[in-house]
């Protein structure tokens, strides 16, 4: 395996965004010193909303996948059509009480997906105290679509702990690494990924753990790159052993066009 050089090449050929912009002739031009002096303003703003959202998101992340967004998100199974609450109601009650401060302070991109998660919240607790008698409303399509809707936004600010694969990796895992279609696998990693693939698909490099496929780079041995994959909290252990918690949740697992 080439991974050494694996990480400036698909560093380089994912990225992607370049533009064009053209508009039409006016009447009259500016003076460069105009022009600079009404720009500024809105870079600014930009600039501004941009770090709000970085910090909102930094703070739902946490470090090494223990941020409240991740506690939220280890609090419910859902899977097979079914759901349950996993936690406990103090876990659950302090994780709804940060979301909520978090909500309060949320950029304009994030706050109908806050606000949308926080209504959840009022579910996931009438689950972890049924005694208290109070109505169960929690809705699981509603619940992965928001959670997948932040994930989506807030992916590009997490910041994982680059490791190495573990030796013969691909050789331990039968039918391994495979191309797959996103939406083919589990909800979190269909959103943690959905700003950065680009046709669709992924690399499935373990049973539920992935990284952003690119036609580019066909070889795909090179795509074991622990600050580039998400899924499964312990296969990514088990591939990239002390690779912390980022981009990892428990209960991935492989998608419906794998082995």
């Amino acid at each position: 395996m080439r991974k050494t050089a694996a990480v400036p090449v698909l560093a380089l050929l994912l990225l992607t965004g370049c533009t064009n912009a053209g508009s039409a002739a006016s009447p009259q031009t500016a003076s460069p010193s105009e022009s600079s002096s009404a720009e500024q303003p809105a870079e600014a703003d930009e600039a501004a909303t941009e770090a709000t959202e970085e910090q909102i998101c930094s703070e739902l992340l946490g470090a090494d996948g223990k941020g409240p967004l991740y506690q939220a998100i280890s609090l419910m199974r859902i899977e097979d059509g079914t759901f349950g609450f996993v936690g406990s109601p103090d876990a659950a009650g302090s994780v709804d009480e940060t979301l909520r401060g978090l909500a309060a302070d949320a950029p304009p991109v994030l706050e109908p997906q806050l606000a949308e998660l926080t209504q959840a919240m009022g579910g996931v607790l009438a689950l972890a105290e049924p005694s208290t008698g109070a109505a169960v409303t929690f809705d699981p399509f509603a619940w992965t679509d928001t959670i997948g809707d932040i994930l989506s936004v807030c992916a590009r600010y997490e910041v994982g702990l680059a490791k190495p694969a573990a030796e013969g990796a691909s050789a331990a895992y039968p039918g391994y690494p495979m191309v797959v279609n996103a939406s083919s696998v589990d909800y979190r990693v269909a959103a943690w990924f959905s700003g950065s693939l680009m046709d669709g698909r992924l690399v499935a490099l373990a049973p539920g753990l992935y990284g952003p496929y690119n036609p580019d780079v066909p070889d795909l041995s090179l795509y074991y790159v622990s600050t580039a994959v998400a899924g499964d909290s312990a296969m990514k252990q088990a591939v990239f052993p002390g690779s912390g918690g980022t981009a990892s949740w428990s209960g991935v697992r492989p998608g419906t066009e794998e082995p």
